[in-house]
């Protein structure tokens, strides 16, 4: 998939690549739910990149820019790719976003 995020985000050097941010917020978010609903909810996070191949790639550009500015967020902004950073901001976005009740 090709994700278009600008020319400064691109060709940063960030600890993660798009593909393999795309792949932890969605192992992430999949950790929300009981395991015997993690293929219904892989389905609908699929279905949702398939209709809207930004869902993701805006949050990643949101975190390279923080990462790449600690003028503005200080030196905790190098912490924006660890796991429990992820889970408080992307993962909690794409919940909101394409999560739910699947009861």
């Amino acid at each position: 998939m090709m994700v278009f995020l600008g020319d400064d985000i691109m060709d940063g050097e960030y600890p993660m690549t798009y593909e393999e941010y795309e792949k932890r917020v969605i192992e992430l978010w999949l950790e929300l739910y009981p395991e015997d609903k993690q293929s219904v909810m892989k389905e609908i996070v699929d279905d949702a990149l398939k209709k809207d191949p930004t869902l993701i790639s805006a949050l990643y550009g949101n975190s390279c820019f923080c990462y790449a500015h600690p003028e503005i967020y200080g030196e905790v902004c190098k912490k924006e790719f660890k796991d429990y950073v992820l889970k408080s901001g992307p993962v909690r976005n794409l919940d909101m976003l394409i999560g739910g009740n699947i009861d």
